[in-house]
This record gives structure tokens, sequence and C-alpha cells, in this order.
């Protein structure tokens, strides 16, 4: 097969893709049906998991697609080859994959980022019971962020505002505010909601079933998105000089994860962060389970050459959510725009999502069979 085989045009095909391949390479499959919303069409939405290996295998890679939904093509696309090449038979003694397909499956569904209720999962994995992390710059960024219109004069009023803004407290801090996440307006961007969303709730699930024999759990957490043509960016969120972030450093390099490579790539300084998936995963499994890993970005989109641009692929997703709808006429447009940064059709991206893909999972599965052969590390290591 072609790189391309492997990138499908809808989510309903990437599910139907990976059940069949999972399946026929004898993985153990399981289905989680999303109840609160639908796809186009009415579709029904799933996320659904694959256990390769031993059933009592206590090393295991955990390996998630679609936590911001529209970002799931590349991570499917991912997955989908690694069965079909084989990957199956080259697990190391002792070793096991579980893959977690299109865990947000409205946003991978639709090609929206948030879940149903607009909530970036990797800013929802707190606790919602204790008050929630304030960001008071974004407060006075919202109204100033969210025009009702995508006219010219709305974007470029909206741009001159957020430049003030960048006059009185700094760049960074503009786009610090904007995507560290935000719990007071739910129309707004990064929004990590009020409480658990089914995602949420279903990776737990997910987790306490499949990983609570578990004493060594490494971690990829597909995305997409930063400027690029499908070279990885790992964004490790254990803290530096852990024993999660030197298990990681061993798996991809000390200079892959260190900071000023992942800035170079990413393009600009990386802002803070609240509510990742990573530190909720880690969290669940710390009881019993040592843990290590990343969120793996494939770069996508083409570079903005203004501010304007920039901004442009959020503010399509906010209209359509709250001003245009799903059906306007601009909207079918609107949707493809978002897929282009996120899931881009050139053949160069596909080839080297694919590619690198692959790489990642030998080297990580590597590292993860001589953490295996340890033996004897349990959390406390």
């Amino acid at each position: 097969m072609t790189a391309s085989d492997y990138f499908p045009e809808t989510y309903t095909e990437a599910r139907r893709r990976f059940l069949e391949a999972a399946g026929a390479a004898g993985a153990r499959l399981a289905t989680y049906e999303n109840g609160h919303a639908k796809g186009p069409g009415d579709a029904r939405l799933f996320t659904d998991t694959a256990w390769f290996g031993p059933a009592d295998a206590e090393t295991v890679l955990l390996n998630t697609c679609g936590t911001h939904g529209a970002e799931g093509y590349g991570g499917s696309a991912a997955m989908t080859a690694w069965i079909c090449e084989r990957g199956p038979a080259t697990l190391p003694p002792g070793v096991a994959l579980l893959m977690v397909h299109a865990v947000n499956p409205f946003g991978f569904a639709w090609g929206l980022r948030g879940t149903e209720n607009n909530v970036d999962l990797n800013r929802n994995f707190l606790d919602h019971t204790k008050p929630h992390p304030e960001n008071p710059l974004y407060e006075e960024l919202h109204d100033i962020l969210c025009p009702n219109s995508l006219a010219e004069g709305a974007v470029q009023r909206m741009l001159a505002a957020g430049a003030r803004f960048a006059e009185r407290h700094g760049q960074w801090a503009l786009e610090d505010a904007i995507s560290r996440g935000q719990y007071t307006h739910a129309d707004g961007y990064h929004f990590g909601g009020t409480a658990p969303e089914w995602s949420n709730l279903t990776m737990r699930a997910i987790v306490g079933r499949e990983l609570a024999h578990v004493h060594k759990v490494g971690f990829i957490d597909w995305h997409s998105g930063p400027t690029g043509d499908g070279e990885l960016i790992y964004l490790c969120y254990s803290e530096p000089g852990s024993a999660g972030f030197q298990r990681a450093t061993q798996w991809w390099g000390r200079e892959t994860l260190d900071p000023k490579t992942v800035d170079a790539m990413w393009g600009s300084k990386r802002p803070t962060r609240r509510g990742t998936m990573f530190w909720g995963i880690e969290d669940m499994l710390a009881p019993h389970a040592a843990f290590g890993g990343a969120a793996v970005e494939f770069r996508s989109a083409k570079a903005k050459n203004n501010a304007a641009r920039a901004m442009r692929v959020p503010m399509l997703e906010r209209w359509l959510r709250f001003i245009g709808g799903f059906d306007a006429p601009e909207a079918a447009g609107y949707f493809e725009e978002i897929r282009e940064d996120y899931a881009p059709r050139r053949q160069s991206w596909q080839e080297n999502v694919i590619a690198n893909a692959l790489a990642c999972y030998e080297r990580t599965l590597a590292g993860l069979g001589e953490w295996a052969r340890e033996g004897g590390l349990k959390a406390a290591d």
C-alpha cells in the first residue's frame, strides 16, 4: 500500500479501516458509543480500542488519536499503517499495545478540534470539584477575539485590539492567554469545560479497565497542526528530571525533547497548559504504574504570513459552532479550510506522516522492550 491509501476521507471511513485492520490482525476489540452527539447525517459516534500482544503484559504502549477531533486523520492513518505493515508481529516479548481510536469522535466526524460541547479535551482532565484555574488575561481578550462576523473590517478591528493587548502584555502573554485553557467562556477558545466530558470519562473507563494490571506504560497521543510537512514534535509533559522525562529521552533522544528544539519546531515559545490528558492518565496510573510518553505532533499547516491567517482556523470553528451553523452556505468551505490545516491531502505530508510514525513506533516499542526486561520496577521507579 502507498501512504495515501492509509488516509481516510471521513471519520466513518477511518473507523471502518481501523477496525477491519485490527480485527484481521487478531486484536481484542472494544467499542464505546457516544450517546450524547451525532456526526454528519446523524451518524453514530464511537471510540474504539484494539489490544495487541499478551493479555497479561505488564508493559504496554497506550496509543491514542483524535483527542483534538480534526487532528484524528493523521493518527488514524498512522495506527492503521502500523497494523497493516505487520507491526503486531514485531512487538517485543512481554509488551502489548493498546490503541484508542477517536478519543473525541464528535470532533473527528465533524472536522473540529473540540467536543460536542466546544471543550478542548487537553484542558478538561483536571479535578472539576475544585476551583478551576484562573486565566485573567483571557477575560480581557474574550470579547476582542470573538467578533460575530468574519468580514474583513471585523477581523481587522480584532487584530488591532489584539496588537494593543500585546503592546501592554507582550506577544507571548497573548498567545499563552489564548491557548493555556480557560473555564469561564463556553463559547470561547480552548474552553476546558466545567465537568468531565464524555470523552474524558470514556478514556478513564478504558484506562481503568485495560491497564489495571499494568506496571509500565508508554504513551503516544497523536496530534497535528503546527507549520510543517509531517515532521514530529514531541511534547513531553513530565517534569524535566523526573523518571518519566528521562525515560522519554531514552526512547526519542535528549535533543528531541529539549525545549529549544520543541520551540524552534513549534515556531514560538510553547504556551503553558492546564488539564492535559497526559496528566490525567498519569495521575490515574500513579498508584500502580510508572508512566512516560508524549503528545506527538505531525507538523501539517502551511506557513501563515500574517496574524489574520494565524487566527482564521480557530475563528472558523467558533463561527460554525456559534454563529453560522454547520448547515450554513459557507460551512462546507470553512470545514475544508480547517481540514487543510490539520490533515492536508498533499502527498508529501501523507508520506512523511506514515514514515515518521512507523519510525516512532519502532523506537518506542524497542524502548518498551528494554524497559520490560528490566523487571521489578513499578510506580516508585
